[in-house]
């Protein structure tokens, strides 16, 4: 049976006392890095949870060729929902994306992806889920900028030359979705990885590109919301800038907030800033 969501309070990182997330009405996203034991002490809060993206210093890579390094990435992510089992109000885990290529140096396995086996490993973990009473919602990846110079224009970037991931753009974030086709899958939106997509098109264009990511809300169950810098190159960066410091438009800001969707601040950020963000959201 397809996993039944219901829109929850806000949601924040695995960051602050129990109950200062109780006091402010939240709920709390299990980290990507957590074991059992740090996560049973906000069971009473504990809703989503952000599954692993690295393993032994590698980033894991569900899409790989290299098929023993696609097993073992499927493997890590499956034993983490599995783990999560032993939490029934946790519904919830958000998945990365596999890379098309990574050229660093220390990514010593797994460097490049394939589309069909990107989607034949999201139709797995979607199943693996599924059988533990999960829904798994995929997040859209974002552009790699590193290590091309501030000064250098958008247009001026060879993208051939980047380390890149599936699911940047909303078009292929979209589509793979569907292709998984399953009841228990959906997307989840970053919007500060969305910015960093944002930033490789003409300044005039990225509120429109930032849009873009909002084009199918009824396939949207997750967000990760945060802030980011749309007209300096401080966008290029994954920034997760507090909600109301960013540039990001307020107008984009609105249409996140009305998503019927799990909403997750994820800001490492102070209880203070917490509250900061709650006020901000108010107003909008």
């Amino acid at each position: 049976m397809p996993t039944s969501i219901k829109r929850p309070p806000l949601s924040g990182m695995m960051l602050h006392p129990v109950e200062e997330i109780e006091r402010l009405g939240m709920k709390v996203e299990g980290s990507h890095t957590a074991d059992l034991d740090q996560m049973r002490p906000y069971e009473s809060v504990l809703l989503t949870a952000h599954g692993p993206y690295t393993d032994a210093g590698l980033r894991l890579n569900p899409a790989a060729t290299d098929r023993e390094f696609r097993e073992h990435s499927i493997g890590v992510i499956e034993a983490y929902i599995d783990m999560t089992a032993t939490f029934p109000d946790l519904t919830q885990i958000n998945i990365h994306f596999g890379h098309v290529r990574r050229l660093e140096d220390d990514q010593t396995r797994g460097r490049e992806g394939d589309y069909g086996l990107q989607v034949e490993a999201f139709q797995r973990i979607a199943d693996f889920a599924d059988a533990r009473g999960k829904e798994i919602v995929l997040e859209n990846s974002g552009a790699t900028w590193s290590p091309v110079p501030a000064e250098t224009p958008f247009d001026q970037v060879d993208w051939s030359r980047q380390s890149a991931s599936f699911g940047i753009d909303p078009q292929e974030w979209v589509r793979i979705c569907e292709e998984v086709d399953r009841p228990n899958v959906g997307l989840c939106l970053d919007t500060s990885h969305a910015c960093t997509h944002a930033h490789r098109f003409p300044e005039e264009q990225r509120p429109d590109v930032l849009f873009s990511f909002l084009e199918r809300p009824d396939l949207i169950r997750h967000v990760h919301w945060s802030d980011n810098y749309l007209y300096d190159v401080r966008g290029r960066t994954d920034s997760h800038e507090i909600l109301g410091r960013g540039t990001e438009p307020i107008e984009f800001h609105r249409a996140v907030k009305g998503l019927d969707a799990i909403i997750l601040l994820e800001t490492a950020c102070t209880v203070e800033e917490l509250e900061e963000q709650l006020a901000f959201i108010d107003t909008l």
